[in-house]
């Protein structure tokens, strides 16, 4: 699908990207006993087959272990948060109670995962300068939406709807 659309975008609007290799478990209980967080099962599933994805959906990138630690996408997901919608900000979100999962460094959406009392919650939140855009009840509820989504794309390629 996505090999379909880098075919069809003419005009490079969409990077094609595959997913990176994966990450051992022990950098994964590396990860959890330095930042003490425990990981949700299905989001550590996916690291363990790929240890984030440049590009997963559209531009926005899915973290891979070192990125959900630190560096440029976890300090524009920070400094974003600081100034969050007041929808989120009253549910009580922030750069503490949250765990972005996936970041888009050409324009602000996000996604991310609750954390509570050192355990990230499955439940992901898809979030963007209005506020909470979506929600689902796991990492891979999410992570179908957005082939969903690309497949979406990709039927728009076809009809010749994102040309610029």
């Amino acid at each position: 699908m996505k090999e379909r659309i880098a075919q069809l975008d003419v005009d490079r609007i969409f990077p094609f990207t595959i997913p990176a290799v994966a990450a051992l478990s022990s950098r994964l209980d590396e990860y959890e006993e330095r930042t003490g967080l425990v990981l949700d099962p299905g989001h550590r599933s996916f690291l363990e087959a790929a240890d984030g994805w440049r590009a997963f959906f559209e531009t926005q990138d899915l973290l891979s272990v070192e990125q959900l630690a630190a560096g440029e996408h976890r300090e524009v997901f920070t400094a974003w948060i600081e100034t969050a919608p007041p929808q989120a900000l009253a549910a009580g979100y922030s750069a503490a109670t949250l765990l972005p999962i996936a970041v888009d460094l050409e324009m602000p959406m996000f996604a991310a995962m609750r954390v509570i009392d050192g355990r990230v919650a499955s439940e992901v939140l898809s979030l963007d300068p209005s506020g909470i855009l979506d929600e689902y009840a796991s990492f891979e509820e999410y992570f179908d939406s957005r082939i969903a989504l690309t497949l979406l794309n990709l039927e728009d390629f076809e009809s010749g709807a994102y040309r610029l």
